[in-house]
This record gives C-alpha cells, structure tokens and sequence, in this order.
C-alpha cells in the first residue's frame, strides 16, 4: 500500500505524456490537412491562371488563323470571279469561231479579222498564274518554347532578374564543365562554370580519349539524352567562340571537323562580327553581322521534336532566334 500513491503518480505522469503527445499528434495533424488544403488551393489558382493564359493563346491564335483565312478566302474568291469570267470569255469566242467558219467567205473574212482583233485583245489580258502567294500559318519548331516563354512572361512580370533567371534557375539544371575534357590551354573556375583561355603555352594534352587535344573546347559533365532543356552561356564581349551540342561517340583527338554528321552542332562568332553556323559543308555558314554583338546565348535542344536551336538572349524579354538545327540529336 506504501507504494500505490507512488505508482499512481507515474500512471498519472505517464497519461500526461501520452496526451501531450496526443495533442501533438492532433495538432500536426490539423497542420497537415491545413497545409495540404493551401497546397491544393495554390495549385488550383496557379494553374487557373495557366489555363486561362492557354486559352487566351488559343482564341488569339484560333483568331489569327481565322482571319488569314477569311482574307485567304476573298482573295482566292475574287480571283475565282475573275478566272471564271475570263473563261466564259474564251468559251464565247470559241463559239463565235465555230459560227464564223460557216459564213461565206466574203462574211468570213470581214467577222474574221473582227474576232481575231478581238481575241488578241482578250489573250492580252490573261490573268496572272491562278495560285496566289498566301502567307498561311505555321507551327514553328520551337512553338512549345515560345509560349512558355510568353506564359512565364505574362504570369510573372515583377520577376526581378526577368526571364534569364527563371530560365537558369527554375527551367534546367546547373551545366558544370568537366575538367578531364578540356583542353591544356582552358583554364576552369572553381565552380566549374566558367572558362577561359590562357594566355600562356600550353602544356601538350595527356593521353585520355576523353580530352581534347587540338581542337581548344571542353564539355559539361552532365549528359542530355531526352526530353527539352534550355541553357544559356554568357560570351561577353569575347571576339571569337563556339558553342552547342557534342554526340557522346564523337572523336575529341585530333582536329574536329565541326558538323553534324561527325557528332558536332554548333554556332559561333568570328572576328567579333559574323555568326557561323557549322553546318555540313566545307566551311562554316556565314549568318549575319549582328548589329549588336549577343552577349549571352541560349540554346533549346528537344530530342522529342529533333530540334536544336540558338538564341540571342542578351536581352531577357526579347529572345532572337539565330539559327535551328533540325534533326533527331543521339542521346
């Protein structure tokens, strides 16, 4: 009996316990609901807006075809008109034709000589060639791009740092460059983000086939085999770079022959003003003298769609495209 209050103490103690972790429990409980009710409150409102966006889009696009449609239609109506009556024309001529040559022949050569002048006169009038140059619209390659891009614009336009940094945070993840891969002459940030090209000798490239050994290029570490990214690479006001895409069996020994069929989609800038688009030929393509020189590029690979594309994007809110790559890239 000595020990009951002592025991009753630590039962009480014990249920003190347990029902304060009761009321936690209860309490994490009604954080839980209450955070997942916002979540889906949030989730609901944001992609509202997303929606009502896309269908904005949409009635502007579906107005937009409607009316090249509506113009295509007078036009192609109107000229129709004009075909048709100018037929009709001909028709009535070869008629007259037939019931000339049935005249006698002093009727024949006075209606004659007046149909032929008047013939001449119709022939001289034909209609331009029927098919009219209509400029219908079309689904660009990178259409799915360009309105994520108006979409992030429209629904977040207070975003401090604007497109560019949505792109390089929110869209993609991190490029960093690999060391093993970069030629002597590179010299590598800390962070591995930045590069740039020593000034000094080299020393001669090792023995990895991993590493470039003539061609003055490195690659990321991250490998991109399906799916769309985006990425951008600040060039500055460098006078001479090239950037893209490299297939994982193409050779880095040697010199690099740079175009698609060896493994290499690539833009660049030549003597700071002409933009080159390596393509399969023997020399680069010369695209244009920039009137600004770009500052930062960004570049949209979607295996899905078998485009690689290059953009100016110095200028967050007025992405240019430059040059696409069309075809299915290699994982």
């Amino acid at each position: 009996q000595t020990q009951l209050p002592q025991q009753k103490m630590q039962l009480q103690e014990a249920c003190m316990r347990k029902e304060k972790s009761v009321a936690l429990l209860e309490h994490q409980l009604l954080e839980v609901e209450e955070t997942v009710r916002q979540f889906r409150g949030a989730v609901g409102e944001q992609l509202g807006k997303m929606r009502l966006f896309l269908a904005a889009l949409e009635g502007s696009l579906d107005r937009e075809a409607e009316r090249v449609r509506g113009e295509a239609g007078v036009a192609l109506r109107r000229e129709l008109g004009s075909l048709n009556s100018y037929l009709e024309q001909l028709r009535q001529m070869e008629k007259v034709l037939e019931e000339v040559a049935d005249k006698p022949q002093t009727e024949f050569l006075m209606k004659y000589c007046l149909v032929t002048s008047r013939l001449q006169k119709i022939l001289a009038e034909s209609p331009p060639p029927a098919r009219l140059d209509i400029q219908l619209p079309i689904i660009s390659d990178d259409f799915k791009f360009q309105v994520w891009r108006k979409m992030f614009r429209a629904l977040m336009p207070a975003h401090p740092q604007g497109l560019t940094r949505f792109l390089s945070v929110a869209a993609r993840q991190e490029l960093t460059f690999d060391p093993s891969t970069a030629h002597p002459s590179l010299v590598l940030s800390n962070s591995g983000r930045c590069v740039e090209c020593s000034e000094q000798k080299a020393p001669p490239a090792g023995e990895a086939p991993r590493q470039f050994d003539k061609a003055v290029a490195v690659v990321t570490h991250q490998l991109l085999s399906e799916g769309e990214h985006y990425w951008e690479v600040e060039v500055g006001d460098k006078p001479r770079w090239a950037l893209g895409v490299i297939g994982a069996q193409a050779g880095r020994r040697g010199r690099l022959h740079a175009v698609p069929s060896q493994g290499l989609w690539l833009l660049g800038l030549r003597d700071g003003k002409i933009l080159e688009a390596h393509v399969e030929a023997k020399e680069p393509r010369a695209l244009r003298t920039p009137e600004r020189r770009p500052t930062r590029i960004g570049i949209y690979l979607s295996f899905g769609d078998g485009v690689l594309s290059f953009y100016d994007a110095s200028d967050p809110d007025a992405l240019e495209l430059l040059f696409a790559f069309h075809e299915r890239l290699p994982g």
